[in-house]
């Protein structure tokens, strides 16, 4: 019994630190079919978040969403003068500067980046943010920084260290930004590409969204669900799931 108490008394702490998390500030679950939060367009283009009700049929890819309700944000990129096929939407952060920005997105053809945005900067028509994106092929994920439209890659994982693998196409996948002063962390599946935290001091407050763009192409639709921002960034970095308490016991 001593034997059990020493090694199940870390776990059930950290089982505890993972369930300590505030309610959540904003959530977009497009419930009964509508949206949730107020979106606002980006990059002086009118494309903008919107409902959709998915249903069985000849197209009926991402139907079963994680929430199981069907309903999704579906941010669909058009064509723009100068900006190619995008869209990034974004919605006020509770006046926050520090928070967790996560959500699911689906991969459809995996054929435009596509992912998550924090610290957007609403002056600029979010021109200038961080984007936790998937790009087109989904074998390269970045974590990129745009200054008045002006890209930097600040970081590069490849899927391949993925503990799944690469993702394919027409998948549902969880990602999460941890946003807290000038460090920033990133997560797929649960799994954290940033062994350390990426520094950056450039935007240091901002909206939270998603994008959509591909240079050469538009109409296309990606789909989020169960978007979720949370003031907690103090232990966002090791909440744990409880396949990872297991895989800790058992060590």
């Amino acid at each position: 019994m001593k034997t059990l108490r020493r090694f199940t008394t870390p776990v059930l702490a950290l089982a505890l630190a993972a369930s300590a998390s505030a309610a959540p500030l904003r959530q977009e679950h497009v419930t009964n079919g509508s949206l949730d939060l107020v979106w606002a367009p980006g990059f002086g283009v009118s494309n903008n978040m919107k409902p959709l009700t998915l249903t069985i049929g000849p197209d009926s890819a991402g139907y079963d969403n994680p929430s199981g309700d069907h309903t999704v944000a579906c941010a669909t990129n058009s064509m723009a003068p100068d900006s190619g096929g995008i869209i990034l939407t974004c919605t006020e952060p509770a006046g926050l500067s520090n928070y967790v920005w996560e959500g699911y997105m689906f991969t459809g053809a995996g054929n435009t980046r596509r992912g998550l945005v924090v610290r957007a900067d609403p002056n600029n028509g979010f021109a200038s943010c961080y984007q936790f994106v998937i790009q087109s092929g989904l074998f390269q994920l970045n974590f990129r920084k745009l200054v008045n439209g002006n890209p930097t890659t600040l970081a590069t994982w490849f899927a391949d260290i993925l503990p799944g693998g690469p993702p394919s196409t027409n998948s549902w996948h969880h990602m999460k930004v941890v946003a807290s002063g000038s460090n920033f962390r990133c997560f797929w599946d649960d799994f954290q590409l940033t062994s350390a935290p990426i520094v950056d001091t450039d935007l240091p407050s901002g909206w939270v969204g998603c994008y959509n763009f591909r240079f050469d192409l538009g109409n296309i639709p990606v789909y989020f669900d169960d978007l979720i921002l949370d003031g907690d960034v103090a232990t966002a970095a090791t909440r744990y799931t409880w396949g990872e308490l297991k895989a800790r016991y058992a060590r």
